[in-house]
C-alpha cells in the first residue's frame, strides 16, 4: 500500500478507520466489517465487535430479511470482530484498541490491557453534530484512561480528537470542525492498577451483598411484627 510505503520513509507508521470486505466462498455473502487498521511494520486489524443495532445490523428474524429482499429494501450488516483480539503493535506501542462507544464497555476492554502499553480510540461523532454527546464521548474515553492508567490516542471526525493522559488529563486537543495535525508524546506505561486486576468483581459483590441486607432485615422487620400481634 503507497500509504504504508510513504510512512515508512519518513518513519512514521498509520492507524486507519476503514470498512473492510473479508473473502468468502463463492455463493456465501460477503463479510464487512468496521475495523482500524494498523500500518507499520506489519498489517494488523481491529475489527469492531460491539456492533449498534439498526444501524450497523439489523436485530431482525430470517424472514423479514427475506421480505426486505423481495420488496428490494436496501441493508446491509457489519460482521462482529472477535471478543478477544490481540492488541495493535505499532509505532513501539502495543495499543489496546475501540471503535466508536466500544469505549463505554469498561469491563470488556480489560482484557487487552495485560499486553496494552497505551489505548486507542477511532470513532465519528459527526452523526451528534454540535451537540454535547460529543464531549460526554470524550469523557468516557477519559475514564478508560484513568482506569487502565495508560496514555489515550483519541480521533473523532468532528468529535472532539485528543491525547489524554493516565489519569484523565487532556496532554492535546485538536481544533473542532476543521481539518488540523494534533502533536502529542505519549509514553508506554505496564502495569495493572486495581480495576484492571479486579474489574466490576467488588462492585457486584457489594451489590449482592446489599440486596442479602436488605432481604435479611425485611425479614426480621416481618418476624418482629409478627410476635408483636394484635
Amino acid at each position: 500500500m503507497a500509504a504504508a510505503g510513504a510512512a515508512r520513509e519518513r518513519g512514521s507508521a498509520l492507524l486507519l478507520g476503514m470498512i473492510r470486505e473479508e473473502a468468502v466462498p463463492a455463493g456465501e455473502p460477503p463479510r464487512y466489517f468496521n475495523s482500524i487498521l494498523a500500518l507499520d511494520r506489519e498489517l494488523q486489524f481491529h475489527d469492531k465487535h460491539h456492533l449498534v443495532p439498526f444501524a450497523e445490523f439489523f436485530p431482525v428474524p430470517q424472514f423479514v430479511r427475506r421480505w426486505m429482499r423481495m420488496m428490494n429494501l436496501p441493508y446491509s450488516d457489519f460482521t462482529p470482530g472477535g471478543p478477544a483480539q490481540a492488541p495493535l503493535r505499532i509505532a513501539g506501542l502495543v495499543l489496546e484498541a475501540s471503535i466508536c462507544y466500544e469505549d463505554a464497555y469498561a469491563a470488556t476492554r480489560l482484557r487487552g490491557l495485560r499486553d496494552a502499553t497505551a489505548l486507542v480510540n477511532v470513532t465519528n461523532d459527526a452523526w451528534f453534530a454540535h451537540s454535547p454527546a460529543r464531549y460526554q464521548h470524550l469523557q468516557i474515553s477519559r475514564m478508560r484512561a484513568i482506569e487502565a492508567r495508560r496514555f489515550l490516542i483519541r480521533a473523532a471526525n468532528d468529535g472532539v480528537s485528543a491525547v489524554v493522559g493516565p489519569y484523565g488529563e487532556l496532554q492535546a486537543s485538536a481544533p473542532e470542525y476543521r481539518p488540523a495535525v494534533l502533536r502529542a508524546a505519549v509514553i508506554p506505561r505496564t502495569g495493572l492498577p486495581p480495576y484492571a486486576r479486579t474489574g466490576d468483581l467488588p462492585l457486584t459483590v457489594a451489590a449482592v451483598l446489599l440486596v442479602l441486607a436488605a432481604a435479611w432485615l425485611r425479614w426480621r422487620s416481618a418476624g418482629a411484627s409478627s410476635v408483636a400481634g394484635p
